[in-house]
């Protein structure tokens, strides 16, 4: 790989902490609807499916849109009505959330090993906006689906990314926590992978060839090894 000097990033469950942050809203909004007992897992599970859905069929929507279709999927699934204070507020935590703990010390081992980092994400601008700061330094760009008006795994988002970058595949690396929606583009495009297997998960060796790290933290070591 070398030559290779530009290292782009998912942003959501690989920087930042977005399961946790799914999962707090879904019990402030089961503890709202005073329905303690509701399998938070199953709606969890409905949420993200759902999402999954909206995003792979045409046209393409706003992530914000998304978002709201989503969460009233899951909840209809689970027998309640969706309240502007559920969206609302997941929404607002889903813009303010908080690096992983090894992210901002790896991110800065990066760049000062003079490597330029970006995000590429399945989102809207303002909504990754507010979760920015908490990586500890400003990224060289911000790549969304909004801009590219594609989510992954479209090859479009990537290849909007790498215009972008003035890059070709080959000249990046890219590090992620899915392997459906960030592998796959790596497979097909050619792209240098380190997939980061923060909840235990098994590799499918489908998407391979990717290097398989339990954080950021350890794929930058390998990285500037």
């Amino acid at each position: 790989m070398s030559g290779t000097r530009t290292i782009t990033f998912d942003f959501y469950g690989t920087l930042v902490q977005w399961h946790e942050a799914v999962e707090t809203a879904f019990r402030d909004i089961v503890t709202r609807h005073d329905k303690p007992a509701l399998d938070r897992a199953a709606l969890i599970h409905a949420f993200h499916a759902e999402g999954r859905r909206l995003r792979d069929t045409p046209p393409w929507r706003p992530y914000r849109d998304v978002l709201r279709e989503s969460l009233r999927f899951a909840l209809d699934r689970g027998g309640l009505v969706m309240s502007e204070t559920d969206i609302e507020g997941l929404i607002a935590g889903l813009s303010r959330l908080p690096a992983h703990a090894d992210v901002p010390s790896a991110l800065a081992a990066l760049r000062a090993g003079g490597w330029r980092l970006a995000a590429i994400s399945n989102t809207d601008d303002d909504l990754i906006s507010g979760s920015l700061p908490s990586l500890g330094l400003e990224l060289d760009a911000v790549i969304t689906a909004q801009q590219a008006r594609a989510y992954k795994p479209d090859l479009r988002l990537f290849r909007h990314a790498h215009a972008v970058l003035d890059v070709t595949p080959q000249q990046t690396l890219h590090v992620a926590a899915s392997q459906p929606l960030d592998m796959a583009v790596c497979k097909a495009l050619g792209i240098g992978a380190y997939w980061v297997n923060r909840r235990a998960e098994t590799a499918d060796p489908q998407w391979r060839p990717f290097t398989e790290v339990k954080d950021v933290a350890e794929a930058a070591v390998s990285i500037l090894r």
